[in-house]
């Protein structure tokens, strides 16, 4: 097992809390817990793909991380005007 590896594993906990509020929550936590979730996805994608020695994945989190907070301003504008 890589230290790439181990650092996966080791986010998939932080994972789950704001799994755990983005399904159980206030819409405010809700919205926050995406977020969190989306970063931590994030840097989960980036770990794995030096683990597997394929740097050439990064782009897939290298857009999430630039489509993440226009897409979480766009939820909460729905959230504002529609709920």
């Amino acid at each position: 097992m890589t230290a790439w590896l181990a650092a996966a594993v080791a986010l998939l906990p932080a994972l789950a809390v704001p799994l755990w509020f983005a399904t159980r929550g206030r819409t405010q936590d809700r919205l926050v817990s995406v977020q969190f979730a989306t970063t931590v996805s994030l840097l989960l994608m980036v770990f794995m793909s030096y683990a597997f020695a394929q740097p050439s994945i990064l782009e897939l989190p290298l857009m999430l991380a630039f489509l993440s907070l226009p897409g979480t301003l766009l939820l909460a504008i729905f959230l504002e005007r529609w709920l």
